[in-house]
């Protein structure tokens, strides 16, 4: 694939403003979830990757735009892979069919990936319908049984669903917007399939988090932008569309659930909207460019002396964060021997431009290293909890962000 390939955007992808600061310039990277079979080098496809922030509308995104064809062709992510997402969206099903009145009524969810949403949605009561382009929801909806059209969501999805099923009582897409250039036209697909009291309730990271947290590693190709409460007030006013209320929510590291309505809805706007919009006044944006350096700095000097020292070295998570982790810190295999990860779509694959080889935790615990880095930092909890004896024999894991440090089995 070419650079030539690469649309660059001059305009801010929610207000069209111009006004655009570039924050971090990270080189040449590879896609985050183009992991390849064993052998097959990736060394080559690599893109530009650029973070910038509209001065106007607030909003961080790349400006780079590699293909979403592409993309799609190299993404493996399957949800329900992850624990703690299964239990986050079991619990959040209920919830949003209760806020939204949507039990026996029509729910959309776009971007529905393995069902990991789809089947507590069906249990909570609502009449469910997925939208998703991949193949991985096609074999999901074909294996468990609930009704999918495999496309993207656009305002002429939303008509033929319309038309089949009726309005919406709920439309929910969570961790979507970040993925398309073109977001407007999944907002004209809302406002052509929402019912005029229904509910628009989504999820996305938070980019006060990422801030606050450091997340350089949660920058990439695939994740177009990076959203503050205010960037989403921008996007969907033009539409008649109202955020009603906002909650921070722990998922991917901090992110936030959105309720949106129609302007003309019944439906209150509860003060955590407004407060949330004065504390995104006070954020520190240089403060976290700089922070940014300083954090490369300090895991690769940890790393490198560790190696130095005879030291062998692993990585434990295999999301698209390990990617732009070891390619931006610059750690491949002379440093890295393996990453772990429990993902059949992962395992026994290569990490894009490092080509660290992709182990099952088999591996890991038969021939432990003396220290794994957590690339999956944000599921740090869970992965401790379940490789205790990892630490009990002398394991020491590493946690790259917010902060560089050690953790052991040593209290």
């Amino acid at each position: 694939m070419s650079v030539a390939a690469i649309h660059t955007r001059t305009s801010c992808r929610v207000c069209a403003s111009t006004s655009l600061e570039l924050l971090i310039d990270y080189g040449q990277m590879p896609l985050a979830g183009a992991f390849r079979a064993a052998g097959e080098s990736s060394r080559g496809e690599t893109f530009p990757l650029r973070l910038f922030r509209c001065s106007s509308c607030t909003l961080m995104q790349i400006l780079d735009v590699v293909p979403p064809e592409l993309i799609l062709r190299s993404s493996s992510y399957a949800s329900s892979a992850t624990r703690t997402l299964q239990e986050h969206f079991a619990a959040m099903a209920p919830q949003i069919v209760e806020q939204s009145g949507s039990a026996g009524k029509l729910a959309v969810e776009f971007g529905c990936n393995d069902g990991v949403l789809m089947r507590p949605l069906l249990a909570a009561g609502a009449k469910a319908v997925g939208v998703d382009p991949g193949d991985i929801a096609l074999q999901a909806s074909l294996e468990q049984g609930w009704p999918l059209m495999q496309a993207y969501f656009t305002e002429s999805a939303a008509r033929q669903i319309a038309s089949k099923h009726g309005q919406a009582q709920l439309i929910t897409g969570n961790n979507v917007f970040a993925h398309a250039d073109d977001i407007h036209t999944m907002v004209r697909g809302v406002t052509a399939l929402l019912d005029g009291e229904g509910q628009f309730i989504f999820e996305v990271h938070y980019q006060g988090d990422l801030i606050d947290l450091v997340q350089f590693d949660s920058v990439y190709h695939e994740h177009l932008s990076y959203y503050s409460l205010r960037s989403l007030v921008e996007l969907l006013q033009p539409y008649q569309l109202r955020i009603a209320a906002v909650k921070r929510i722990s998922t991917h590291s901090g992110s936030i659930r959105v309720t949106v309505v129609r302007d003309e809805s019944t439906y209150p706007t509860t003060p955590s909207v407004e407060e949330m919009l004065q504390e995104e006044r006070s954020w520190d944006v240089s403060g976290f460019v700089s922070r940014v350096a300083l954090r490369r700095a300090a895991l690769r000097k940890l790393v490198l002396g560790l190696k130095a020292g005879g030291r062998r070295v692993a990585a434990y998570g295999a999301a698209g964060r390990v990617t732009i982790l070891l390619n931006y810190c610059e750690l491949g295999r002379d440093f890295i021997d393996y990453v772990v990860d429990a993902s059949p779509q992962r395992v026994g694959r290569n990490v894009p431009g490092v080509d660290v080889p992709i182990l099952s935790p088999a591996r890991f615990h038969e021939t432990p290293p003396d220290y794994a880095i957590i690339t999956a930092w944000n599921y740090e909890a869970e992965i401790v909890s379940k490789e205790q004896a990892f630490l009990s024999n002398g394991g020491t894991f590493i946690i790259p962000l917010p902060e560089v440090r050690l953790r052991s089995g040593v209290r």
